[in-house]
């Protein structure tokens, strides 16, 4: 690295003074010998006031103040570099940092420098080239030996030429630090006498300026969580349709219940659950063997009450051909009432569509109930989303109300619909009373199946979003309240 200037008065051989560096118990002692060496330059006590102190032992108490108040190592380099350059002002001062390599760079006029700087570039080759320089002087051998055997690292000041470089390396050799005055030298006579203090100064600050950091983050945090807090605000109160939360099941529309005719034996199932079947389809028989012998029975006992009614009627006796009649006429009734229960025997499908339910292979043999539901069939093309209302929310629902549906078993994107029709009786389902809402749609695809449940909302008038949330409990409390 070239350094600018001259400075005629400087001596032309290269001078060190070295003084001890920086370990635990060599810090503290190097700060007592730098204060006990600056009082015995003033020649006053320590606790002297500052008045009575001369010039060099206020601008080396005054840099080694700026240097501790620095937040972090690199801070108190740059005061370091910008004391020394307001002593020289006709000097360039330069600082660098680093271990086996530069990584920061200070100029005194320019400031911090990057990598792709050429002054860093020039510094960083001199930094690599020349780590550690031993002074000449056979003076100062003995003391770096010594220095080498206790395992310090010692700092210095070098003077070659026109050019002053301060070496301060850190304890134990993980890090050191360079500063380098090029040209016309100012008032740094004391600059020897206080190396050892600067030296155990800068490598007591912290590498980072953690506390800044710290300041800086909260100072960011709170301002985001202002803007957090007014976007929640407006979020919170912006006006939104009213969501009302209900569930859903999915029923038939237009399906048939298949009952039983009369009382009977089941004989035969022909159709199970999933089965699909067209109108007139037989679906299931049933025994009619008892019928038939009762048929058999009153035909006979018809046979019997006309030969009776012929007798009565060719010995004139008027009363009891009438009652003959009379009977004939009532059995005849029932025998067409057990013809026409044979005629039903076979179970019909009324409409063309899929056994919903309905499995009567377990009840063959089994006695039927007159008016009890054997089969359920129903067409899949047309299903119907029934949507139960919780009765507190019902002020808030209307017939036309937009609606989206949800069925769990489906996936998919959900069902958007307005509600087109609501009951206007409550019902009790699952133990709750609600109000019964349905939406008709096709099914084209097939997914959807009776029985099948999901999560349904229907949006009402507006209200702030947080309405949604707060209404139930915010309703208690003004009950409580007596309102």
């Amino acid at each position: 690295m070239t350094l600018t200037g001259a400075n005629t008065t400087a001596p032309t051989s290269a001078t060190r003074v070295s003084l001890a560096g920086p370990t635990a118990d060599a810090m503290s002692a190097a700060l007592d010998d730098a204060v006990a060496k600056l009082a015995a330059v003033a020649e006053c006590p320590v606790s002297s006031p500052p008045s009575q102190l001369d010039e060099s032992t206020l601008l080396s108490m005054r840099l080694l103040e700026a240097m501790a108040i620095a937040p972090s190592r690199s801070e108190s380099l740059r005061c370091l570099v910008a004391t020394l350059a307001s002593l020289c002002p006709d000097a360039t001062v330069r600082g660098g940092l680093g271990n086996a390599r530069l990584t920061r760079f200070v100029d005194s006029r320019l400031g911090w420098l990057g990598p792709e700087s050429t002054l860093q570039q020039k510094a960083a080759a001199m930094w690599d080239g020349s780590p550690h320089r031993r002074a000449t002087d056979k003076s100062n051998e003995d003391q770096d030996q010594a220095a080498e055997q206790t395992g310090l690292q010692r700092a210095s000041v070098v003077r070659r030429d026109h050019t002053i470089e301060i070496r301060l390396p850190a304890a134990e050799g993980n890090g050191r630090c360079v500063v380098w005055i090029d040209g016309t030298l100012g008032r740094i006579e004391w600059l020897p006498a206080t190396v050892n203090a600067i030296n155990a100064v800068l490598w007591g600050r912290p590498s980072r300026s953690l506390p800044t950091m710290a300041i800086n983050v909260a100072k960011r945090s709170t301002a985001l969580l202002s803007i957090c807090a007014v976007l929640l605000a407006l979020a919170t109160l912006w006006p939104v349709p009213y969501r009302v939360a209900c569930t859903a099941r999915v029923e038939t529309a237009g399906g048939r219940f298949v009952a039983t005719p009369f009382e009977a034996t089941l004989l035969a199932a022909h159709a199970r659950p999933g089965d699909a079947v067209s109108a007139g389809q037989v679906l299931l028989e049933l025994d009619g063997r008892p019928l038939r012998l009762e048929r058999e029975a009153l035909s006979a006992e018809i046979g019997q009450v006309s030969k009776e009614y012929d007798v009565a009627l060719a010995t004139r006796r008027i009363a009891e051909a009438q009652q003959a009649e009379l009977r004939k006429k009532q059995l005849n009734r029932q025998l067409e009432l057990i013809t026409d229960r044979l005629g039903r025997l076979e179970v019909i499908s009324p409409i063309d569509g899929i056994i919903v339910s309905g499995d009567l292979d377990k009840h063959i043999g089994s006695p039927l109930e007159q008016g009890q539901t054997l089969i359920e069939v129903a067409p899949l093309d047309q299903m119907r989303l029934e949507i139960d209302v919780p009765e507190h929310e019902i002020a808030f629902v209307k017939v036309g109300n937009p609606a989206r549906v949800k069925i769990n078993a489906t996936g998919g994107p959900s069902i958007r619909m307005p509600l087109q029709t609501l009951h206007p009786q409550s019902e009790l389902r699952d133990e709750v009373n609600v109000f019964v809402g349905s939406i008709d749609l096709e099914n084209t695809d097939g997914n959807l199946r009776p029985g099948m449940q999901g999560d349904a909302i229907v949006y009402g008038p507006l209200r702030p979003w947080i309405w949604s949330w707060v209404r139930g409990g915010f309703e208690r409390i003004l009950w409580w309240a007596g309102y």
